[in-house]
């Protein structure tokens, strides 16, 4: 069981980094346009992965330093509390727009994946029913 389970895992991180390989390739062409120089460039050196890590965060930090400077001022003026409760709001509005999964990451409903397949930590009838029949620790990790 455990050389399938490894096995299913080595495949499925297979497939995540074919995934993000395609993602991350160029939908256009510069051949032909006089940019041979300029993707020869860029051929000898890749580019840092640093970068777009590091990028969201300072971006997010710089949203939190404008949003505590405003709730600062909006405090001065004594609408601090109305300016916290709406900004509130507005976050827990934003947080639930769509298309926020990437293409490879499996969804939370099953029926939506290939071949139906549940993520870690979803509890099956199979698996409560297990748990009520022979108590919690009866139930395999896998």
């Amino acid at each position: 069981m455990e050389k399938e389970l490894e096995k299913y895992r080595a495949s499925r991180a297979e497939k995540y980094r074919e995934t993000k390989k395609i993602l991350w390739r160029p939908s256009f062409s510069v051949q032909g346009l006089g940019f041979s120089r300029l993707t020869s460039w860029f051929q000898r050196h890749p580019v840092d992965r640093r970068d777009e890590e590091v990028l969201p965060w300072f971006i997010l930090f710089l949203k939190v330093l404008f949003w505590i400077l405003l709730w600062g001022f909006f405090i001065q003026i004594e609408f601090g509390t109305v300016f916290f409760f709406l900004s509130m709001f507005y976050w827990v509005y934003s947080s639930m727009q769509a298309n926020t999964r990437k293409p490879w990451e499996p969804s939370a409903y099953s029926v939506f994946n290939e071949n139906c397949e549940a993520i870690d930590g979803t509890l099956n009838a199979e698996q409560f029913e297990r748990e009520l029949k022979f108590g919690a620790g009866a139930v395999s990790a896998n």
